[in-house]
């Protein structure tokens, strides 16, 4: 009797564990910040830093057309950073997927979307980073945000 328990107790822990699933976002903890129009420094996870330290600030316009969106926001890299060449959306993936800098970047860039993940240039490296929210309504100066999971690499090959 006390064996047969304990083997429906090994087969029933045994089942649990074969069916939990670990989402890849979950191995590594991200640093998590709100990217705004104040600029953000990747390298340093400096929110409003100096024109100089600043890789790039969030915009309701494309930075390359400048054409204005409808509730849209745009990563806006800082103005000594080629915008066509500076960004690349690697899609919906998990944020630890992504080991290094792409070898080519989007020439037309399209709002930042919620799940997304992408990689940008920065002045010092580059940065991953994974859009966590978006705010509802853009027109506001105070919704130009967005919060997001990242990780800097200096040499573009991220170590989760």
């Amino acid at each position: 009797m006390k064996v047969s328990k304990l083997l429906l107790m090994l087969f029933s822990v045994s089942f649990i564990f074969a069916t939990c699933e670990k989402r890849d976002d979950d191995k590594y903890t991200y640093k998590t910040t709100k990217l705004t129009h104040g600029g953000f420094d990747f390298s340093e996870n400096q929110q409003e830093p100096s024109y100089e330290n600043s890789d790039g600030d969030i915009v309701p316009w494309s930075p390359v057309t400048e054409v204005q969106g409808n509730n849209e926001l745009w990563y806006r890299p800082n103005y000594d950073i080629d915008a066509d060449n500076s960004q690349k959306d690697m899609g919906a993936v998990s944020l630890e997927s992504i080991s290094e800098a792409p070898s080519s970047y989007d020439a037309d860039l399209a709002p930042l979307q919620k799940d997304h993940c992408y990689v940008v240039k920065c002045f010092d490296g580059y940065a991953k980073f994974k859009v966590l929210e978006i705010p509802g309504n853009t027109s506001d100066f105070e919704n130009w945000w967005v919060k997001v999971a990242y990780e800097f690499s200096d040499d573009g090959h991220f170590e989760h």
